[in-house]
């Protein structure tokens, strides 16, 4: 008998070959069979390979793993959702009665995930897109998780920071700069949109397409050189047209 075929979907490369690991080596009655990075490219694995199982992370840096479903004509596998949700919105997924898995990976639970999708693909039971969409809308009411430490992943490693530290982050390109009020800084692998989503909103505020600010650390709005933001350490940062009045309405100015 074959063993069922899987795909893993996930925008950082790593936490592929993490899982492609603990899948080989706790999973072995399953066998993956390729991954995607990308929204274009997971599209197109999942129509030409049209796996049994297709791991898929809910958020990436081009769009949500709910989007890439969406593309799909229909779907004929079990999807295992991986997410970084806390155990408040994992509400949303037990309600739609779809798999899913925690970063970091259980591996229990990804054992457990892995036996159940088996036996509802031996039953031909699939994920249906009312389940997703179910899903989908129901994650929309929950907030994302808020992490007390920031993780900033590297090439070859993570730094775990508090909220506290960070004065700003600035985007360059698929990558963050965050910048430390000990003068250090550190580059995330991940772009800043992702890192909006993620950190505190009552903390942080996107002033700009490039920046992000703790609000801690505003000392001045300086309206007559065409509307700057003064932070801790004499920088000053531009506030883009759009992003004014959102944020003189957040701070009650």
């Amino acid at each position: 008998m074959l063993k069922p075929t899987a795909v893993i979907i996930d925008d950082e490369l790593s936490n592929i070959e993490l899982l492609n690991h603990f899948l080989q080596k706790y999973c072995p009655q399953i066998s993956v069979v390729g991954y995607a990075c990308t929204k274009t490219d997971a599209v197109t694995l999942i129509q030409n390979v049209t796996p049994d199982i297709i791991f898929l992370d809910v958020l990436l840096d081009t769009g949500t793993g709910f989007e890439i479903l969406e593309e799909l004509p229909e779907i004929s596998s079990r999807v295992i959702f991986i997410t970084a949700f806390d155990n408040f919105a994992l509400k949303a997924f037990e309600y739609s009665a779809v798999d899913y898995i925690v970063k970091p990976v259980d591996i229990e639970r990804l054992i457990d995930a892995v036996e159940k999708a088996v036996k509802h693909i031996e039953n031909n039971q699939f994920t249906t897109i009312t389940q997703v969409k179910s899903t989908e809308k129901k994650l929309k009411q929950q907030k994302p998780l808020r992490l007390t430490l920031v993780a900033i992943p590297s090439i070859d490693k993570i730094d775990f920071i508090d909220p506290n530290e960070i004065i700003y982050l600035e985007s360059n390109r698929k990558y963050t700069v965050f910048h430390l009020k000990n003068g250090d800084q550190l580059v995330a692998a991940k772009n800043i949109g992702w890192y909006e989503d993620t950190i505190d909103p009552q903390t942080f505020f996107r002033i700009h397409k490039s920046y992000i600010i703790n609000l801690q650390y505003i000392i001045s709005i300086n309206k007559s050189g065409g509307n700057y933001c003064e932070l801790i350490g004499g920088k000053s940062l531009p506030i883009a047209k759009r992003r004014r009045k959102e944020l003189q309405n957040f701070l009650k100015i």
